[in-house]
């Protein structure tokens, strides 16, 4: 789940469903085990490893905010600040 996860955050339509059917099982158990396994929901998993990424990639000084978003798979600049900084 972890590599899957690693591998494809970024990529348009990836979702909790897709990390689900990639590994066979169900969305709610993905969800159940991946929480007692990790102590945190596979949703904040995602989100933390993205702000890490973000601030990989903030270090590099020529992106635009607009390319940092598309390598994290967000919609947008604007949605990638409010992500960032929420």
């Amino acid at each position: 789940m972890i590599r899957y996860i690693h591998a494809h955050f970024h990529e348009k339509g990836f979702t909790i469903g897709a990390i689900a059917e990639h590994v066979n099982l169900s969305e709610t158990y993905l969800c159940f085990y991946f929480k007692k396994q990790k102590g945190q929901t596979v949703k904040e998993f995602i989100s933390e490893f993205r702000v890490e990424k973000a601030k990989e990639l903030l270090r590099e000084q020529e992106l635009k905010l607009y390319d940092i978003a598309t390598r994290l798979g967000l919609a947008d600049a604007n949605y990638f600040t409010t992500f960032f900084l929420g």
